[in-house]
């Protein structure tokens, strides 16, 4: 089909036009090599590294990595047992009649209980059992506790009976192991020992 005048005369005044039009319209495709083939991608790209290996393990370009450990002396187990009281008061009633009578004991000595370590360790395993103590054992521990002076109680005792009373504190008891750790993470000088802190005074009564 003829181009008419007027549209020859458009090309030849907007040449820079046509050709930024032509541009737009065709899709951008890979610039072909001699023969139709595509240029191998640019060497400068950035590979992606090898993920390191874990340790112990040897790898190609990083070597043999040591495992590591802080070294110090661990606790690792602890095992809850039988609750006992600490008496620090005591007394008793005697009714040696035929009914029951009423009763009413009152403190008038008072005592300390302690957290104790059965054995000697280091300051930092003795604070790593009462921790583990408290957090998994019983909530209600005291590093210490001195019993109240003047509590009472009172009651009835049986006919022909010996009633006692026992104010002091109860003690929670544990058993605990612990072992040494190397910087190498081997373990040795395994010691074991038992624990017991106070978490609650009271009256205790039996005949």
């Amino acid at each position: 089909m003829a181009m008419s005048k007027k549209s020859t005369g458009l090309l030849r005044a907007f040449p820079i036009a046509a050709t930024v039009v032509a541009a737009v319209l065709l899709p951008a495709v890979p610039a072909m090599a001699a023969g139709g083939v595509t240029p191998a991608a640019s060497e400068d790209l950035v590979p992606i590294p090898a993920p390191i290996p874990p340790k112990g393990e040897q790898g190609p370009e990083f070597g043999t990595q040591a495992e590591y450990c802080t070294p110090g002396t661990y606790l690792y187990s602890m095992t809850n047992t039988t609750n006992t009281f600490d008496a620090k008061f005591r007394t008793s009633v005697i009714n040696n009649t035929s009914s029951a009578k009423s009763f009413k004991f009152t403190a008038t000595k008072t005592g300390t209980t302690t957290f104790t370590v059965s054995v000697s360790v280091s300051a930092e395993l003795k604070a790593a059992i009462f921790a583990k103590m408290e957090a998994t054992i019983n909530a209600g521990v005291e590093q210490s506790n001195t019993t109240s002076y003047g509590v009472e109680v009172s009651g009835t005792v049986n006919a022909n009976s010996t009633l006692y009373g026992d104010y002091g504190n109860w003690k929670e008891n544990v058993s605990w192991k612990s072992h040494y750790v190397y910087s190498n993470c081997n373990t040795a000088s395994e010691n074991s020992g038992s624990a017991y802190a106070p978490y609650r005074e009271a009256w205790k009564l039996y005949y």
